[in-house]
């Protein structure tokens, strides 16, 4: 499986980075106690829209994927079906 491509490592990575942003702009701020709560809240609530987002593509692509292999699956099983039958009407 290529890493790049796996959702698992795309949430994993984007969480990471949007943490580590948010710390890092926490901690550079010079703001007071309230004001920075309140910018924790608002990053914190943006970090939850962007992963949600994030994870309901990652659901939509694996959803296509998988359709795509069942009716893979399916028209091939169909063709043995009738491969099949064709060899036995032969006989």
């Amino acid at each position: 499986m290529n890493l790049t491509n796996d959702p698992k490592n795309l949430i994993g990575g984007f969480i990471a980075g949007a943490a580590v942003g948010i710390a890092i702009g926490m901690l550079l701020a010079p703001n007071d106690g309230k004001k920075t709560r309140q910018q924790i809240v608002d990053g914190s609530v943006k970090l939850k829209d962007n992963l949600v987002g994030t994870v309901n593509e990652s659901i939509e692509k694996l959803k296509d994927q998988f359709n795509t292999k069942i009716d893979q699956i399916a028209k091939e099983g169909k063709q043995k079906a009738a491969d099949y039958t064709s060899e036995k009407i032969k006989v």
